[in-house]
């Protein structure tokens, strides 16, 4: 334990210094959020079991793999496709009237939730942005991918001119994370957020001492709203043992390399539901909600279905597939971040959309799991930016 907080320790100071106080690199995220979780695993008072020689290993290869992936791709410069281009005006005029066109369908829903919810409210809604509930509804729709890549879009290009349009964007995600009660998605609007902020030099590095307690205490909220934390007078240690902790603690306990029933079963999910559709249900498709594990922090019993972002590739393909997904998101996150440095708005954008799975990697993968979301992120990023490339629905003189 000792050796794998002093080289996670090293790894990150050397992506603080590799990346000059730009503390929202991708390689500062994932060494620090990492670092706290191990740091915080070791010292607190939780009652779990010591970390296995073979979890130990797959993390120091996760961080170090991804974080020497990340600096090798940022030393490198290759002109990105979409440099200096900015999002296409009527194409966000599309975004923002459908956004506000789409609303509507979305409190229909909530008020229809509410009237059938005979217990928690609040855990209804969590029920219903998950799956249907009895009446059919979800609070999940492929239109708030939309509400949020028209905030950032016009968060990037923040001035006096759209700033009322950028509040109404604002509000209307924050709306879809009070009835969502979504820490992913409250990630995504908080780290996205602050990302354009920082980069457009009106955030600075002294207000994330703020920023980050709030985050903190928004995403108790939400649990305790949901109804996981009601019956417990836990202390704050606890709440940080449970929410830091058990992910590491259930991978540590339960999780066997190459496990799976079926061939990347977890990674690649998407496949295989997609193959289930076309065969009539025959091929089985594991639940993206894992299974519930108790977990006891002093006198105080908890439910815990984390278990890491390493969990679908260990799972799947043991120690391999730890070092070849560490390396694909390494490119990934280092490629988006390296050519939003050379000027590529889109590139921006998705990686304030995506940056927010690396620090819930001590909590899951947001990634592959919701694969399908990511896919449509990355599809409603592009439209704004091609169609401005190539002047389409613009006139022509």
């Amino acid at each position: 334990m000792t050796k794998l907080i002093i080289i996670l320790s090293l790894l990150f100071a050397g992506s603080c210094l590799f990346a000059r106080r730009r503390w929202y690199a991708p390689a500062v995220l994932q060494s620090g959020v990492w670092l706290l979780c191990v740091v915080t695993y070791a010292v607190l008072d939780h009652g779990m079991h010591p970390l296995r020689e073979s979890v130990i290993n797959a993390i120091l290869v996760w961080v170090a793999g991804f974080t020497v992936t990340t600096w090798c791709v940022q030393s490198l410069y290759v002109k990105p496709l979409l440099k200096d281009v900015t999002p296409s005006l009527p194409v966000r005029d599309v975004y923002y009237f459908f956004t506000l066109l789409t609303l509507p369908i979305m409190l229909w829903a909530v008020i229809s939730i509410l009237q059938h919810s005979g217990g928690n409210p609040f855990s209804a809604l969590r029920d219903a942005n998950v799956r249907e509930n009895d009446q059919g509804v979800r609070t999940t729709g492929f239109f708030v991918v939309f509400w949020m890549v028209s905030y950032i879009m016009e968060l990037r290009v923040l001035s006096k001119s759209n700033l009322l349009r950028v509040i109404v964007l604002f509000l209307v995600n924050l709306f879809y994370v009070a009835i969502s009660l979504g820490k992913m998605n409250l990630m995504i609007l908080f780290l996205s957020t602050v990302i354009i902020l920082t980069e457009k030099g009106i955030i600075k590095l002294k207000h994330l001492f703020v920023a980050v307690p709030l985050l903190i205490g928004l995403m108790l909220g939400l649990q305790y709203a949901r109804g996981s934390l009601r019956n417990s007078d836990s202390s704050l240690e606890r709440f940080t043992a449970l929410y830091v902790c058990t992910g590491l603690g259930n991978f540590n306990k339960y999780v066997e390399p190459g496990s799976s029933q079926q061939p990347g079963e977890n990674t690649f999910r998407l496949y295989y539901a997609v193959k289930s559709k076309l065969d009539g249900g025959r091929t089985p498709v594991v639940n993206p909600i894992l299974k519930f594990k108790g977990v006891k922090i002093g006198r105080h019993g908890f439910g815990s279905n984390t278990y890491t972002a390493l969990y679908p590739f260990y799972k799947d393909f043991g120690m391999a597939g730890i070092w070849i997904f560490t390396v694909f998101f390494g490119l990934l996150f280092g490629m988006l971040f390296k050519a939003a440095e050379d000027g590529s708005v889109c590139a921006l954008v998705l990686y304030a959309i995506w940056a927010g799975c690396i620090p819930m990697q001590i909590i899951g993968d947001t990634f592959f799991t919701v694969l399908s979301q990511n896919i449509q992120y990355l599809v409603a990023a592009l439209i704004p930016f091609v169609m401005s490339k190539y002047r389409l629905l613009e006139k022509h003189s």
